[in-house]
């Protein structure tokens, strides 16, 4: 996810528009009211004030090291509401504002859902690869464990279920070895079943799975879909990067398919593997030795 400059672009763009736009109603209410035909100074307070937050909150996404994309997402469903709640409360009180003022609050609402659109076209363009037309997602969690703990521990692509609660089962078809051409099969407590074949196994390093998206039954919308983990030596131990590369199966939902990814993977992952490291050093969630070092792992803000 590299091509993030437009979509901090879009975002800080935004909070500009909505910051002006508060600060007028906030600091000079009378005039504002009096351009729409209306005399309700404290609502247009409270609203001033609602689009300081909102704004706020747009430069904090625009101006993090790693910004994320499921937060620019709820940013765009929060202009769209505003556009529509403008449309909805100029049909049901037409004679509500004067004409100036039915034309600023068209304009206004023309302005927020091009910021909309524009920062779900930047959303896409942020987890877009630049080759085949994938998009990607992926995240890197440091942990104090060295990489000879946890590869044991990761490298054993079958008991993925015993670090991840959302899995019911998860088992390599045939009892064959990690390896390439290894197929692991998971199913999560909703009944969904999928399936992934190895494609790179080196041992000690990383792995890259195929998730066998022809199948009838395959549950995520993507025409196609791989995915892997890499792990490396840290001054603090290991670093392990898990990614994913996906072809929605419709390409206009990819704004909001890979947030949504986005975000379940930057919430569940670094637990994952909080739980792989306490298994690697012989730490369990029944027993607690005081002879092992603290497990400690973070969710590093590097792009990859």
């Amino acid at each position: 996810m590299h091509a993030v400059l437009p979509l901090r672009l879009a975002l800080a763009a935004n909070a500009v528009f909505s910051l002006s736009s508060a600060l007028l109603m906030l600091l000079r209410p009378a005039l504002v009211g009096e351009w729409l035909g209306i005399h309700a100074l404290v609502v247009l307070q409270a609203v001033s004030i609602v689009l300081v937050i909102f704004a706020a909150d747009l430069i904090h996404q625009a101006t993090r090291q790693r910004i994320a994309t499921w937060r620019a997402l709820y940013a765009s469903a929060a202009d769209f509401s505003w556009v529509v709640g403008s449309i909805v409360l100029l049909l049901a009180f037409p004679k509500l504002f004067s004409a100036l003022g039915i034309i600023l609050v068209l304009a206004v609402a023309g302005a927020v859902f091009v910021f909309g659109a524009w920062q779900l076209w930047a959303v896409g363009r942020a987890h877009r690869t630049g080759k085949n037309g994938d998009y990607r997602h992926c995240i890197i969690v440091e942990t104090n464990v060295p990489v000879a703990q946890m590869w044991p521990i990761v490298g054993n692509i079958g008991d993925i279920k015993k670090y991840m609660p959302s899995l019911k089962r998860s088992v390599v078809l045939e009892g064959k070895a990690p390896a390439v051409g290894a197929v692991r099969s998971c199913e999560d407590h909703a009944g969904k079943r999928w399936s992934e074949e190895c494609t790179e196994f080196n041992p000690g390093h990383s792995f890259a799975v195929r998730f066998l998206s022809e199948a009838p039954d395959f549950p995520f919308p993507a025409k196609t879909m791989c995915g892997g983990w890499k792990i490396t030596p840290s001054d603090a131990g290991s670093q392990v990067m898990v990614w994913w590369e996906l072809m929605p199966k419709n390409r206009l939902l990819a704004p909001v398919i890979l947030p949504l990814l986005a975000f379940q993977a930057d919430r569940d992952f670094p637990k994952i593997i909080q739980r792989m490291a306490a298994s690697a050093l012989g730490k369990s969630n029944e027993v607690h030795l005081q002879s092992i070092p603290k497990v400690m792992t973070r969710l590093l803000p590097n792009f990859c």
